[in-house]
């Protein structure tokens, strides 16, 4: 009896690797029952990338990146123009007035590159909360979707370790998504704040 309690713990492991490793070792295409799932997965990642309006959220990011990189180069230059004129004038200004002038300069850079740090800071923030925005805005067309499958819960596939592809419906919610909202050109995302 003594020696069957000190073996429980390893049969039971055992046990669970052999499961695990049948379950694991079932081909992905491999449907696990063929009831109708009250659960259904969606990858977050290709509904952004695959949708049109996935696809025009990321257009006006990278133009909005596009801009700030192309008036961080026009700033630099303003910046290299300023600071050579200032060189050529050092001869003719006394050291009160150079010295003076100087610290007003850097001044100016150092809140130039503050302000760009920020705005860069604001793209980046506003670029990681983009597919939350997105994925509230297409909320409407995956409630739909959930509908037609009769599913009660709606996981993100990147947080699955098993799963059945029957119930993956990234496929239908690109096409329901795009027959809802399009690229969704007219539309103000949730929490978008106007700069």
């Amino acid at each position: 009896m003594a020696f069957w309690h000190r073996m429980k713990p390893v049969a039971l492991a055992l046990g669970f690797g052999l499961w695990a490793g049948v379950a694991l070792s079932q081909s992905a295409d491999q449907p696990l029952s063929n009831s109708q799932s009250e659960v259904v997965i969606v990858d977050p990642n290709r509904l952004f990338s695959e949708t049109l309006f996935g696809q025009h959220i990321s257009e006006q990011l990278e133009a909005e990146a596009e801009e700030l990189a192309a008036n961080n180069r026009r700033i630099e230059e303003e910046l290299r123009t300023e600071e050579r004129d200032l060189t050529e004038q050092r001869p003719t200004m006394s050291p009160e007035d150079f010295r003076d002038t100087a610290e007003a300069f850097d001044q100016k850079v150092q809140a130039i590159r503050r302000e760009r740090l920020d705005r860069a800071r604001e793209l980046e923030e506003k670029r990681a909360s983009a597919e939350a925005r997105f994925l509230a805005t297409a909320q409407s067309a995956l409630v739909e979707l959930m509908n037609e499958r009769g599913a009660n819960i709606l996981l993100d596939m990147r947080s699955v370790i098993l799963r059945d592809n029957a119930i993956d419906i990234t496929n239908d919610a690109v096409r329901k998504i795009d027959e809802a909202i399009g690229r969704g050109e007219n539309m103000t995302l949730p929490d978008q704040q106007e700069d």
